[in-house]
């Protein structure tokens, strides 16, 4: 009995042993030898030679497939578009290592004109945005440098843009480039200083012309440029040095003897109406003598931070002066404190016989000395470009 137990238990281990081994080759035979692999069917579609990996939007990093540079071109446009600026810009150093040289270019242009259209398009801060990126691993890109100068541009921040241009300047290589960089230089310095002109805002056209001096030093038409501001601020002297830098260049001769004609009319124009007002020291200040109303003598603080001049009311009352009253009243800062006073109208007021008519006057009851008779303030200093020379003791006095 033993005997036929034991054959049995053998029989069903042998069959149950069969089957596995029945099972597990048929399974080896689906899936191939271990540690085979399967090469990727190569597609027959035509497209350029080289081909480079890229994440498809939405799919993790890792997950690459073999895409060709069209793929990859649609695949960075399709990005770009819904603002993907910072993903499309960090894989762009793998994809650019893939690329051919013509293939690179493209690549990149993709990304300039996609730049170019936001700036068009009224999207100025997107188009900052994505060249600002760009330009950290292109920053030598001229094309790319061109486009931002022309946002720094239509953002009316025009040193900044001239400041992009030469940048761009430095880089440009090839012909076309430099052509296209220092046209849009002379653009940009043209437009600019129209704009100024216009306004007379001489002080930003004197920090343009200056800054393009030191930019672009070799080019004489910046001091032209800075003789005509220097000479617009009635500065003939330093327009006449700036004047100086370009004797070398006989193309500007026309214009720079047309302002030499001009600064030596303006020295003549202020030989005649300059004035000289010697000045008294008191203090850390100065007295002037003035002549009122054509008649009456008076000494005055000179105060350039009084936006009104002062006379004392001793003084009127004491030399009866005739003065028109305007009804107005003003406060006044003094020694004792801030006080109210009236304002009456002067029929003149002069130095050196530099006259300013209809002048109006604070009339404060008293000073706290006996050295002067009032102050000498802004409303009759405005009137004229003036300049202090402590060296000299005298208050230099040109018509505007």
């Amino acid at each position: 009995m033993r005997v036929l137990v034991l054959l049995g238990c053998a029989f069903a281990l042998g069959w149950v042993l069969s089957w596995m081994y029945y099972d597990t080759s048929t399974d080896a035979a689906n899936s191939g030898p271990v540690g085979a692999t399967t090469r990727p069917s190569t597609s027959t579609a035509t497209s350029p030679s080289t081909s480079v990996e890229t994440n498809p939007p939405g799919q993790p990093r890792g997950a690459n497939e073999a895409a060709s540079p069209v793929s990859v071109f649609d695949v960075t446009a399709d990005r770009l578009r819904r603002g993907e600026f910072e993903a499309v810009m960090a894989d762009y150093p793998v994809i650019q290592r893939k690329l051919s040289e013509n293939d690179s270019a493209t690549y990149k242009k993709i990304i300039i004109d996609h730049a170019e259209s936001l700036r068009k398009s009224g999207q100025p801060a997107f188009a900052r945005a994505l060249l600002t990126l760009y330009l950290r691993q292109e920053y030598r890109d001229v094309s790319a440098l061109l486009v931002m100068a022309r946002i720094y541009q239509d953002a009316n921040d025009e040193m900044q843009a001239l400041e992009v241009l030469f940048q761009a300047k430095s880089y440009a290589y090839t012909p076309e480039l430099i052509e296209r960089t220092d046209q849009a230089v002379r653009s940009l310095v043209r437009n600019y200083n129209a704009q100024l002109s216009a306004r007379k805002d001489y002080i930003a056209q004197l920090n343009l012309y200056k800054r393009l001096t030191e930019l672009e030093p070799e080019h004489t038409g910046h001091y032209i440029g800075l003789a005509e501001t220097y000479l617009a601020l009635g500065s003939g002297a330093d327009a006449r040095k700036a004047l100086e830098l370009t004797q070398h260049d006989s193309s500007v001769a026309d214009q720079r003897s047309d302002i030499m004609r001009r600064i030596e009319s303006q020295i003549k124009a202020d030989r005649h109406y300059a004035a000289a007002v010697s000045m008294r020291t008191f203090g850390n200040q100065f007295l002037v003598d003035a002549v009122l109303n054509n008649a009456r003598d008076a000494v005055l603080l000179l105060d350039t931070g009084a936006s009104l001049s002062i006379i004392s009311a001793e003084l009127l009352a004491v030399l009866g002066m005739a003065n028109h009253p305007t009804g107005k009243m003003a406060w006044f800062s003094t020694a004792g404190g801030r006080i109210e006073a009236p304002v009456v109208r002067l029929d003149s007021l002069a130095l050196d016989g530099v006259v300013v008519e209809n002048i109006e006057v604070g009339v404060i009851a008293e000073f706290d000395n006996n050295q002067f008779d009032g102050l000498l303030g802004m409303n009759f200093l405005r009137h004229f470009e003036f300049f202090i020379d402590q060296n000299e003791n005298k208050l230099q006095l040109n018509p505007h």
